[in-house]
């Protein structure tokens, strides 16, 4: 009887568990669900912050990109504008300088000629041409010529080719910025000065000793 008493003991003091367990089991797994759906939100809601940022860091290293390929186009641009400015410049100052060597020529020849008198009776509407006339005829003249010249040079593929190669290798060289050469000059203008100076001072003294041991022999 003993035994059975606690036998039975057993069982009913494991049933009160059992239900005490299913009693708290639906708040636990209440409280688990709610845990496990803020989670979820939070989650989510990380989720579509981190994609929101890759987007955005996405789009950013896109326009960052495309200013860099924009500025190197521009910088390639530059150059080439740069070299064919020098070709350009170049060519138009060598025919600047033909036009008026051409054109002082032709007025030269043309004001000696007007005075001889087979040529006044040869062409006497060019004889009786003013001076002044004479000149700016003699410059258009020149002009023509020497831009005509250029041009012709200018179309030949060798000569082209080393002008391009030399307005290159222009492009390449290092010119100084505006500070380094007012450093430069500052430089260059407080040694000048220094050294002549020193030679002043140099020029006075030996002219003292000298005139202080001449004039003590004689």
């Amino acid at each position: 009887d003993s035994s059975r008493l606690g036998t039975h003991g057993k069982e009913c003091r494991r049933g009160s568990r059992r239900a005490l367990v299913h009693v708290r089991c639906p708040d636990l797994e209440g409280n688990r669900g709610n845990l496990e759906e803020e989670t979820g939100k939070d989650e989510s809601e990380t989720d579509e912050s981190a994609e929101g940022e890759s987007d955005d860091a996405a789009a950013e290293g896109e326009d960052a990109l495309a200013a860099r390929e924009g500025e190197t186009e521009d910088v390639v641009v530059a150059t080439q504008l740069g070299s064919q400015k020098y070709v350009f410049s170049a060519f138009f100052g060598l025919g600047i300088v033909g036009a008026y060597v051409l054109g002082q020529l032709f007025h030269t020849l043309w004001a000696n000629f007007a005075n001889r008198d087979f040529f006044a009776l040869n062409a006497p509407a060019l004889a009786a041409v003013p001076d002044e006339s004479k000149a700016t005829y003699s410059m258009i003249l020149g002009g023509v010529i020497a831009l005509l010249y250029v041009f012709r040079t200018y179309r030949k593929p060798d000569v082209r080719v080393w002008s391009t190669d030399v307005a290159g290798e222009l492009v390449k060289v290092k010119w100084p910025t505006r500070k380094e050469v007012t450093n430069a000059t500052i430089v260059v203008l407080a040694t000048s000065a220094v050294a002549t100076t020193y030679l002043f001072v140099l020029d006075r003294l030996w002219g003292f000793v000298t005139n202080l041991v001449y004039g003590t022999g004689s």
